[in-house]
Parts: C-alpha cells; sequence; structure tokens
C-alpha cells in the first residue's frame, strides 16, 4: 500500500517503523526533521527490546498531492487543529488521527467530508537527537474507532493489511471519544504526581500510588455520570475494589519504581508538558460545562501540578 505519515515523534516514529517491515511504500512529511531523517534514516532505539532499528522511509516537508491508500496523522491533540486544513486537502481513501486528542469533534467537522477514524497507539518514548528511544510492548495496540460508531469492518481490515497482521494489532472500540476521555481519567492522575515529583516517579510512595487509583476512580464516576460507556468495556473493574484493584495497585507501584514508569511516564511528562497541560485545560473546561460528582482526590492531585503547568 502507499501510506502517508504526519509526525516523526517517538509515537509516529514506531508506527512508521512497523508499517515499513509490513512492506508498504510509506512517505513521511516532516519539517523539523526532515534533513536528519533524509541523511540517516528512521532511528529507533527499542529501549525494552535492547536494540536499534534504522528505516529509509521516503520523506518530504510537505503534502506532495498524491493520493495514499492510508494516511495517518499522529500528533498531539493541539498539534492536530493546526494541521486540519492540510488533512482535509490530503487525497487519501481512509484518514487516521492517532493521539491524545480533546478536540475530537472540531477535527471531525473540518474533515466531515472525509472517510475518518481516529485511534490511540499503546507506546511511549522521546526524542534524543536524530533517535526516538521507544518504550513498547513485543505487540503495540492500536485503538481505533470512529468518534461515536465502531469503524467498518472494511476500514479496520484494511488496516490490519497496512500493519502485515503482526507487530501492530488493531483494537476496535465502539466510541472513540469514550475511549479518550476514560484516558483522561488513568493518565492525568499519573502526570499530576509526576510533576510534583519533579519528573522522578521513583519517588512517589505507596500513599501516592493509591491516591491516582482513588483519582482515577473518582474520575470514572464522574464520566459514568455524564453518561459516558466505559471504554474498553469492563475497565472500570480496576479501579473499584477486588482483586483486580491489587494487582493494578501491584502495577502502578511496580512501574513507579522501575524503568516502566521512567519510559511510559517520567519521560513522557518531562517532554511532553505542551501536551499534558493542553489536556488538563481542555478537561477542566469539560467539567465546568457539565457539572458532577466532587472529585476532592482529582483535584488535590491536580494542585500539585498546577505550578507547573502556570509556569
Amino acid at each position: 500500500m502507499n501510506v502517508l505519515v504526519y509526525g516523526a515523534g517517538a509515537i509516529g516514529s514506531l508506527l512508521i517503523h512497523n508499517l515499513c517491515r509490513a512492506g508498504n511504500d510509506v512517505t513521511v512529511v516532516a519539517r523539523s526533521t526532515y534533513e536528519e531523517l533524509n541523511r540517516n534514516g528512521l532511528v529507533i532505539r527499542h529501549y525494552l527490546q535492547k536494540k536499534t532499528t534504522v528505516d529509509h522511509p521516503r520523506v518530504i516537508k510537505e503534502y506532495d498531492g498524491f493520493h495514499y491508500d492510508i494516511a495517518f496523522s499522529v500528533m498531539q491533540g493541539q498539534q492536530q487543529l493546526a494541521l486540519l486544513p492540510v488533512l482535509a486537502e490530503t487525497d487519501t481513501d481512509l484518514l487516521v488521527l492517532v493521539g491524545n486528542n480533546m478536540d475530537t469533534d472540531q477535527c471531525e467537522k473540518a474533515l466531515k467530508n472525509r472517510n475518518l477514524l481516529f485511534g490511540f497507539q499503546v507506546s511511549a518514548g522521546h526524542r534524543e537527537g536524530g533517535t526516538a528511544v521507544v518504550g513498547r510492548l513485543p505487540v503495540t495496540e492500536l485503538a481505533v474507532g470512529k468518534l461515536y460508531d465502531p469503524a467498518r469492518k472494511s476500514d479496520v481490515e484494511k488496516l490490519n493489511s497496512a500493519f502485515g497482521g503482526r507487530w501492530i494489532k488493531i483494537m476496535p472500540v465502539s466510541s472513540m471519544y469514550a475511549y479518550y476521555m476514560y484516558h483522561i481519567a488513568v493518565i492525568m492522575p499519573y502526570a499530576y504526581l509526576c510533576y510534583y515529583l519533579d519528573c522522578e516517579l521513583k519517588k512517589a510512595d505507596r500513599k501516592q500510588i493509591r491516591m491516582i487509583i482513588d483519582a482515577s476512580k473518582e474520575c470514572f464516576q464522574y464520566l459514568k455520570g455524564q453518561g459516558i460507556p466505559v471504554t474498553p468495556d469492563n475497565e472500570d473493574d480496576y479501579y473499584f475494589g477486588g482483586a483486580k484493584t491489587t494487582a493494578m495497585y501491584l502495577l502502578y507501584l511496580i512501574m513507579a519504581k522501575t524503568i516502566l514508569g521512567k519510559l511510559m511516564v517520567s519521560d513522557h511528562c518531562r517532554n511532553g508538558l505542551a501536551e499534558m497541560k493542553y489536556l488538563d485545560h481542555r478537561f477542566e473546561n469539560y467539567r465546568k460545562l457539565h457539572p458532577g460528582i466532587p472529585m476532592p482526590v482529582w483535584d488535590s492531585m491536580r494542585a500539585w501540578a498546577l505550578p507547573v503547568f502556570e509556569k
């Protein structure tokens, strides 16, 4: 397939790598990294796998007007907004916006005439010079769906084909709007604590780890009260007591003290401050417009991060 990708950050680089090794003709639109990608190729250090890969997709500075079977835009939410005019003109059979996004309605309105999906890739990382340092599992999940409905079966099959049926596992969800909202509930308490600890999550104590779970639980209850269905299904089982909550607490504790927490949380918060500020701002605006149950633990943790956000 002919595939176009906007964005070659840590998340986009891993997506590009998997498209390349599945045998697609991949073109990358990259402005700030154009020279280094042309000179050195797409270099990824897969941190947990202790290996480095180099791919050589075609690299351009601006969209070239060609037709593509699939186009991905792998951007932070606030960056997607700036790219909407270009995406609206991109000639493609399927357009997929990948990444945290609290402006989905605006994106869908601007791209109403496109075959559009939203997505979220479960990986993390950052750039160090000309190298993307990536934290990932052996198989990377990519959740996809329309804003309020599941993706068409044909589009899911197209995505599976693009990734060769391996390496990237396509996870259809019933509503990416709901997925993004519940993802906020999971990641923001982690981020608030991380900024409180100067992006050194390993400093977290057991009480603070418990607060992450309690804050997420409050947010799940709030979102349920807004009529937003839990997505993925049964995700709330990990926050409302019992064996799954105990397992989640132990996982969070282990992550905080190991390289997983550094890669997936600390480094991401350190290098993605603009994105975390964007998500926090948009979600707080949502809460003001949609009053619901109190969230005292959430609010106390958020107060920890405000000095960083307000700098």
